[in-house]
């Protein structure tokens, strides 16, 4: 994940009221969830760390999540502020239920007070991922749908020009649950009608799109369900793919934000790589085999069959960020490819 070169060293603790932590080491991925209710109902940040853990992803959690409060609230507490003076790998900023649908502030407004966040994280952590949460809306009653779906679209409209303005991405919960409920109307993902919280199955399946949309990784592999019927977590796990991965570029996933991703084509022991870093000023490759190279789409032979961790090193302004992905040297001239 992202890390400014000169690493800061160590976390302040706060235990008050609306802020969880976890113990964390230097080697661990460092998410803030900033938020309501919204983003602590059913524990979330847990349970995106579960599903980070169970995929070999060490990270570390802390939620500052005050019910009924909103950038509105955020951008003047400074108990934010000093939160933000931590240093993070990861922040996820939720705005307010109106503020998301652009009702109760005009989203301008909303603009401003998030730049002001913004400006305050990147100064403590300049290499910091910071991402807009796009909340799931309630569903109004049984015979509302119509109204459920139009208040959604009023959602993704905001949150867009949010992520525009700020230059930052969104996880597309919102749109993952719309995606459900365009399938199936049977209020899976709320305990009740009229309730814009989600009960653990949307909360499972918010933690499941920011796992996807944070680590750029299909979640589908997951084999942590937490209380979730394992039938019922894989066609989330489906949907969470199939939404967020088919289209990057409407939740800025591939605009904004340094990310080292890459492609192979193998043949026998011969192998291309293909950057797809994005915002990357140059790039770095450790095969594997105790070979790298420092081109931007390398080839190389492996002398011998079996499993690689391939590993690029993404660079731009001082900030690194990485990714690994496993690829299978078989019989010469067999071919495959890694997704």
């Amino acid at each position: 994940m992202n890390r400014f070169i000169s690493f800061f060293s160590t976390i302040a603790f706060l235990l008050f009221f609306g802020i969880s932590t976890n113990a964390w080491s230097e080697d661990s991925t460092r998410v803030l969830f900033v938020g309501n209710s919204i983003t602590y109902f059913n524990e979330m940040p847990q349970l995106f760390r579960s599903i980070a853990l169970n995929n070999g992803k060490n990270v570390s959690v802390s939620m500052y999540a005050p019910g009924g409060t909103g950038f509105v609230n955020h951008y003047v507490d400074p108990n934010v502020y000093a939160l933000f003076r931590e240093s993070w790998d990861v922040v996820v900023l939720q705005p307010g239920s109106g503020e998301s649908a652009g009702a109760s502030w005009p989203v301008d407004t909303t603009i401003y007070r998030g730049r002001i966040l913004l400006d305050s994280i990147y100064t403590y952590s300049p290499c910091a991922k910071v991402f807009i949460y796009e909340i799931p809306y309630g569903v109004p009653s049984e015979n509302e749908y119509n109204v459920y779906f139009s208040v959604q679209d009023r959602i993704r409209d905001s949150i867009t020009q949010l992520s525009d303005s700020m230059g930052i991405p969104f996880l597309p919960a919102g749109q993952c649950a719309r995606a459900y409920y365009e399938m199936h109307q049977n209020l899976l993902l709320h305990g009740s009608y009229n309730d814009i919280h989600p009960n653990l199955n949307g909360s499972f399946l918010v933690a499941s799109t920011f796992y996807a949309g944070i680590f750029r990784e299909q979640v589908s592999q997951t084999t942590y369900y937490s209380n979730v019927v394992p039938d019922t977590a894989a066609i989330f796990f489906n949907i969470v793919d199939t939404v967020v991965f088919n289209h990057l570029n409407d939740w800025r996933l591939n605009t904004f934000n340094l990310s080292a991703d890459f492609s192979a084509n193998i043949t026998g022991g011969d192998v291309t790589f293909s950057n797809g870093a994005v915002n990357a000023a140059s790039v770095e490759w450790d095969f594997g085999d105790g070979n790298s190279s420092v081109e931007t789409n390398p080839s190389h032979t492996y002398a011998s069959n079996g499993e690689y961790w391939v590993t690029q090193f993404a660079f731009q302004n001082g900030c690194i960020d990485s990714i690994s992905k496993k690829i299978t040297i078989a019989t010469v001239g067999l071919s495959q490819a890694t997704t």
